[in-house]
């Protein structure tokens, strides 16, 4: 099979299309298949990094921790009815049909591997490893920064494995194949919407219709809910800084409170302007971008500045 990422629903894919995933959500997996954005592969670029080189040191601390042999698996393996579903294995137990995915991550998501806990993108991309291969159990290891190592089991679940089967195939029989959006947009998809729309066209307009006008009409709502939110945040802190007065941390039950002084330096950026331009012009950097913005139609006519 290709190396290009386009052509086939991976492990790292299928966590997004069902909407479990942090990273990805079905229009980024959709914009992704379908070549219109690059793909990104879960976390910042550094701790895929250190994921893939430390791949060896979890591989080698599961083996030293249970006494089970694993081997790499080199191969990207396929599903034997859908050609365009695959996995890629970190490591096979030998002599069983069992299979072993390396991971690292922080201190920070301790939590996330407390008791019987899991991250939701690291059981779907295990399932879906044991549907494409057809092995009956999954062993996940992690190393929790360099203070922890935990390991996991997922068994395969058929009901589960079904019905990832079926969504994966609707997925991409009605949206990656014909490139057709799919409906479903999320807040997570900023990201995507901006790679998919990156410049408006001059003097376009098109009618967004009635549906969308009651879209407009919840975001405004919700804006002035916001507001108020807002207002209501900055009064409970008002009144605890004059509570603090000049003192620069105050305790209250279990909270710590602290409100210190700093000093900080700011380039003005209008002044350098004025009085040294060519320096400015030298180390002005340009950045383009879509303003979003929403106004009463009170004439009937489209004004957008």
């Amino acid at each position: 099979m290709t190396d290009d990422r386009t052509t086939f629903i991976g492990g790292t894919d299928i966590a997004g299309i069902l909407g479990l995933s942090r990273w990805k959500t079905p229009l980024s997996v959709w914009a992704e298949k379908t070549g219109q954005i690059p793909p990104r592969e879960g976390p910042e670029e550094l701790p895929k990094k250190l994921g893939i080189r430390l791949e060896e040191v979890v591989a080698e601390l599961f083996s030293e921790k249970t006494g089970i042999t694993v081997q790499r698996a080199n191969e990207r393996r396929i599903h034997p009815k859908y050609p365009h579903f695959a996995a890629q294995i970190d490591r096979i137990v030998v002599g069983t049909d069992e299979l072993l995915e390396c991971k690292t991550t922080s201190p920070w998501n301790r939590k996330e591997w407390e008791d019987d806990a899991m991250p939701p993108e690291y059981v779907c991309q295990c399932m879906w490893q044991l549907a494409v291969t057809g092995r009956k159990k999954a062993h996940l290891a992690v190393l929790i920064g360099n203070q922890d190592f935990k390991i996991k089991e997922i068994d395969r679940d058929p009901v589960m494995i079904a019905e990832m089967l079926k969504r994966a195939s609707s997925f991409w029989d009605d949206f990656i194949v014909p490139k057709i959006m799919p409906g479903q947009i999320t807040a997570a998809d900023s990201a995507a919407i901006r790679a998919l729309f990156p410049e408006s066209e001059p003097n376009t307009q098109i009618d967004l219709g009635d549906d969308l006008a009651k879209i407009i009409e919840s975001r405004n709502a919700l804006c002035q809910d916001h507001i108020q939110i807002e207002k209501q945040i900055e009064q409970a802190e008002n009144e605890i800084k004059v509570k603090l007065g000049t003192n620069e941390a105050g305790k209250a039950g279990k909270w710590i409170v602290s409100w210190k002084s700093q000093i900080s330096r700011r380039l003005d950026t209008a002044l350098l302007k004025n009085n040294e331009p060519e320096i400015y012009q030298k180390y002005a950097k340009e950045s383009a971008s879509r303003v979003f913005r929403v106004k009463e139609n009170k004439n009937g006519n489209l004004e957008t500045r």
